[in-house]
């Protein structure tokens, strides 16, 4: 009898040890069980382990800026500040060298700016701030403000606006029935400096923001002024007010070269007008029947000229008696694209030589940064 209790208190003595062993177990593994079941992937939460102080993991704040989808069809997003473009030159020092070498050139022209576009840097400036009048250079901010309201199918018809243009003003030519596509009405007015066209497309444009066929011509016309102001603000050019389509002299209209400087850099990144302006000569069979033929003002893209210049993309000239000759276009340079805006130079050859020398000038100092940064690269 005593052999049997022995062995049954022995064996209750081993259940009880075994009890209490698994439950043991069982306490600790809770401390290791999430309250949650895991994502199907088998992966904790970010944000579960960094609000638990025993994870050992560092707040929230020290994490980097995301944005993340949350599959609910809204972004769970933080600010992140953009890395700065990077540049095969430094900024700074193209600025820098490019002060002795513009100090060293001469220019006929009254007002001048010479712009880096692909850094955005001024290279030079000489009375960029006073006012003047642009003549036809302005069409460029008719052409911007235009390509805000059409699309490729919009069709202009020539009509009786053709009446608000000027005397002896420059034209491409159009009569009244002409029906043009977006492509040649911009050809029309940059490339030979329609002011006809000018105002074909401000009263076109006008009646499509009025939403009436059937308004007056001066009442379109002013409808379209308006948001050619507009475009200006909002390129920057706040120091100007544009009062016809055209650039033809009056009273009331006035802006800078540093305005149209501005304007310039955003006819520069539309491929419109980037397409029109390299047009040496153009034909084309309108949609109504006609032909026309235009041949460009810009002696910088004419082979036959002493004064072409290899690697110059276009923009527009201009000249009345009050703005003088000027000219608002660009040229490429190792790599790069050089802006000049050249205003109230006394003879067209000082505006073409001008243009020349500015170009030369933006693409040595381009060069000499360029080789400052290869050299900075290579230490």
């Amino acid at each position: 009898m005593k052999k049997q209790s022995k062995s049954a208190i022995l064996r209750f003595s081993l259940l009880v040890t075994a009890f209490l062993l698994v439950l043991s177990a069982l306490l600790v593994l809770q401390r290791y069980i999430p309250e949650e079941p895991l994502p199907p992937d088998g992966s904790t939460d970010v944000t579960d382990v960094l609000s638990d102080p025993s994870s050992g993991a560092s707040d929230k704040t020290d994490l980097p800026a995301t944005s993340t989808d949350t599959g609910t069809g809204s972004d769970v997003s933080t600010d992140v500040t953009p890395p700065p473009p990077t540049y095969d030159v430094d900024t700074e020092v193209l600025r820098q060298l490019a002060q002795p070498l513009f100090a060293s050139t001469k220019y006929a022209a009254k007002h001048v700016v010479v712009m880096d576009l692909t850094t955005g840097t001024i290279l030079f400036e000489k009375d960029s701030d006073a006012k003047i009048t642009a003549a036809s250079t302005v069409k460029l901010l008719t052409a911007l403000t235009m390509l805000d309201y059409v699309n490729e199918d919009t069709l202009f018809t020539v009509g009786s606006e053709l009446s608000l243009v000027g005397k002896n003003s420059s034209t491409a030519g159009l009569k009244k029935g002409y029906t043009l596509t977006v492509e040649q009405i911009l050809d029309a007015l940059l490339i030979p400096s329609g002011n006809d066209a000018a105002y074909v497309i401000a009263a076109h444009v006008g009646r499509i923001l009025g939403r009436d066929p059937q308004i007056k011509d001066v009442d379109a016309v002013a409808l379209f002024l308006e948001k050619m102001n507009d475009k200006a603000r909002s390129l920057g050019a706040e120091a100007s007010d544009f009062t016809c389509p055209d650039g033809y002299p009056n009273k009331t209209q006035f802006t800078t070269a540093s305005d149209m400087a501005k304007i310039g850099q955003a006819a520069a990144e539309s491929p419109e007008i980037l397409r029109t302006v390299e047009k040496v000569y153009v034909k084309h069979k309108l949609q109504s029947g006609q032909t026309v033929e235009f041949t460009t003002t810009n002696k910088l893209l004419l082979p036959s000229s002493s004064f072409y210049y290899e690697g110059t993309f276009g923009f527009k000239t201009g000249y009345t008696g009050a703005a003088g000759q000027c000219f608002l276009g660009g040229a490429n340079a190792y790599g790069h694209k050089i802006l000049v805006a050249v205003y109230n130079a006394s003879t067209s050859d000082g505006r073409w030589k001008d243009c020349r020398t500015a170009f030369d000038t933006a693409a040595k100092a381009i060069k000499q940064a360029q080789d400052a940064y290869k050299q900075g690269a290579t230490q």
